[in-house]
């Protein structure tokens, strides 16, 4: 039976939604440590909440859990530039350069650029 809603009722606290999301990384971290890698290719049944059935494997199930996030949020900017808005540009990696500047200066020196 299908989900009436892709999403909750109502929306968590903040500091609730952190710990709740630490708890699952958590679970994950421990399911990954866990299980077998025998286990892995071995197709999984489950309903998706629009009520279609599926199989993936465990390997896919992860995969998609793993990237999941970047799907959106591509799909967010492509919407936005459909728009007309230019999305940020705010990648991993230029987080990384903002958090830590240092490192494109280690890159210069040994590149020698």
């Amino acid at each position: 039976m299908a989900n009436a809603s892709e999403n909750t009722e109502d929306t968590p606290a903040l500091d609730e939604l952190s710990a709740d999301v630490a708890a699952m990384d958590r679970w994950y971290l421990d399911y990954i440590e866990a299980v077998s890698p025998k286990l892995m290719p071995e197709p999984v049944p489950f309903t998706f909440t629009d009520g279609d059935r599926t199989m993936m494997s465990l390997q896919e199930m992860l995969t998609h859990v793993v990237t999941h996030g970047g799907y959106h949020r591509g799909e967010i900017g492509r919407i936005l530039m459909r728009i007309g808005i230019a999305p940020p540009w705010d990648t991993f990696a230029v987080h990384l350069h903002h958090a830590e500047p240092s490192r494109r200066l280690q890159v210069r020196e040994r590149v020698g650029a």
